[in-house]
């Protein structure tokens, strides 16, 4: 090519106007109450009201309380008695999870025992739920196998009962909690026999800290858990449709969110 009429396309193409804004006029978002609240046997009761958002508000990161829900009366019922949760904010180091309702009671240890959540907003609606707590699935054994390369990986066996309809969650972090290698869900239909496996790559070398998490859920958790991995994959894809969260709570105030009884199993191995 000429580098003279390179030259000169290339400052036609520079004066061209390749851009466009368009304007989309979006509907008016509702804000909704968001519940989250996790019961583990032999922990304190805590619980997370927050504020849904527009997906394209901005948070304040200067006063970040305000997407609090404070000044609501919450309620968990279990054995005929009811525990009042303190409107005061608390911190899980365990977790990295803030709560906003605790109380300094445990959760009480049994398999069966029925929980009911009762929340009174200030504006006088209400947000119910319901959650029994499963037994938990002990994991069998962590078994680490290496190949030639000098890398490892770790298979994961467990025993499930055949004859339930069972719900999974696995996890695998590296060295920590926030540290995250692996994140699934899965039904016993995965499994052919009652003895289940997950395993990992050939990616770790001696000395590393694995963290193994087996959650046994609820089908109401599990459809919760699910909806919102679709949620973040398609707010992902700038032409997917928004997702759909199917909440274990509801009430006259439209909530959304989670009330579950929480059954794991965790185990920390050093790759030798």
């Amino acid at each position: 090519m000429n580098p003279r009429f390179a030259v000169i396309l290339m400052l036609a193409l520079s004066a061209c106007n390749l851009e466009k804004e368009i304007d989309i006029s979006l509907p008016e978002y509702a804000s909704q109450p968001v519940v989250e609240c996790y019961l583990e046997p032999g922990k304190p009761y805590r619980l997370l009201l927050t504020r849904s958002s527009a997906y394209f508000s901005t948070f304040d990161l200067e006063d970040p309380a305000a997407a609090l829900y404070n000044g609501a009366s919450v309620l968990v019922r279990v054995d005929g008695q009811d525990i009042l949760l303190d409107n005061q904010l608390t911190f899980d180091p365990a977790t990295l999870k803030f709560y906003n309702y605790s109380s300094d009671l445990l959760v009480p240890e049994g398999v069966g025992k029925t929980y009911e959540l009762d929340i009174l907003l200030p504006d006088g609606t209400t947000i119910t739920g319901q959650t029994t707590m499963l037994p938990v699935v002990p994991m069998d054994s962590l078994i680490v196998e290496a190949n030639d390369m000098g890398k490892s990986r770790v298979i994961t066996y467990f025993r499930e009962d055949p004859m339930a309809v069972n719900y999974y969650r696995r996890m695998v972090n590296f060295g920590s909690q926030d540290s995250t290698l692996q994140d699934f869900l899965v039904t016993d239909d995965f499994f052919d026999t009652e003895l289940g496996a997950f395993g990992t790559g050939f990616s770790f070398a001696s000395g590393d800290t694995l963290i193994h998490t087996l959650v046994h859920m609820e089908e109401p958790y599990f459809d919760y858990l699910n909806t919102i991995f679709q949620s973040i994959a398609a707010n992902l894809n700038p032409f997917g449709q928004p997702g759909l969260i199917v909440s274990t709570v509801e009430g006259s105030a439209n909530p959304l969110g989670v009330f579950t009884g929480l059954s794991v199993d965790r185990d920390t191995l050093i790759v030798p």
